[in-house]
């Protein structure tokens, strides 16, 4: 049974879906509701507060490190850069990443992860996050991580006619992937926010940008089925693909499976402001 809730939230009245929803209903326009809730929460969503983050990065300070304001999950940064005082990590696109602790997802049945970015590269295929396992096992060094086995990535292009920003899962690599592209290529100097909805309970996965739906696409595995050993930004899971360059301003992960209007109200509000 779905119960339909009237929020008032996002600049517009709008109605929130309770409870488990077709996968078709979830691509149904910008502002969308791909998210039904869940993570172990009761399935309401408002609109009006977003719920906090499990793991929340503002890239603030100076070094290697980057601290997770919430949930103590600190990530190593790689390559040589480094925080760069300013609230921003710009990462170089030749071998620059950051390695978050594994188990990020663990125990999760839902999950959104929220990136604030500024692309500064070129190439197919590089990640902006990608959660996952490769063929080579945990922490490879470069030229022997082979393929990604597992997987949950945010990338701004690919090779596809289109090729802009998209979402990847999967839990048997490329040929169980679910995929989801869009036109925008993120190549315009700005920074924008970049949302992927992992819906367990409505088996959905949604893709965002800056509050936008972009499209939503039906999952057939849980979330569980992703291995997420190895949790980078900037780096593949699949040696073939580039590097990301450009800047991290802010990531977010919630264990909820946010609705379209708390991750456009996200948006508004701006990265610093959960």
């Amino acid at each position: 049974m779905v119960l339909l809730l009237g929020l008032s939230g996002c600049g517009a009245d709008v109605e929130i879906a309770v409870g488990r929803m077709n996968p078709a209903s979830a691509a149904s326009g910008s502002g969308g509701e791909a998210g039904s809730g869940g993570g172990g929460g009761d399935g309401t969503i408002s609109c009006d507060v977003l719920p906090s983050p499990t793991h929340r990065y503002t890239f603030d300070g100076v070094g290697d490190v980057v601290a997770d304001l919430i949930g103590g999950a600190d990530g190593a940064i790689l390559g040589g850069a480094s925080l760069d005082g300013g609230g921003g990590l710009t990462l170089d696109g030749e071998d620059d990443y950051v390695d978050l602790p594994a188990g990020l997802l663990a125990g999760l049945r839902d999950v959104t992860v929220m990136v604030w970015v500024v692309r500064d590269g070129e190439g197919s295929y590089p990640r902006i996050v990608d959660f996952g396992l490769a063929s080579g096992g945990e922490d490879p060094v470069e030229g022997e991580g082979g393929v990604g086995t597992s997987y949950l990535v945010i990338t701004p292009s690919t090779v596809f006619d289109v090729r802009g920003v998209s979402a990847l899962a999967s839990d048997s690599g490329v040929r169980g992937e679910v995929a989801i592209h869009a036109e925008p290529t993120l190549e315009d100097g700005e920074i924008h926010q970049v949302a992927v909805v992992f819906d367990g309970a409505a088996a959905t996965l949604a893709l965002y940008l800056d509050g936008a739906l972009l499209g939503s696409e039906p999952v057939g595995f849980p979330l569980s089925g992703i291995q997420d050993v190895n949790n980078w930004l900037g780096r593949s899971q699949f040696d073939a693909d580039p590097y990301f360059g450009g800047r991290y301003d802010e990531l977010r992960i919630y264990r909820e499976a946010l609705a379209g209007c708390a991750v456009e109200a996200a948006w508004n509000a701006g990265p610093d402001r959960p």
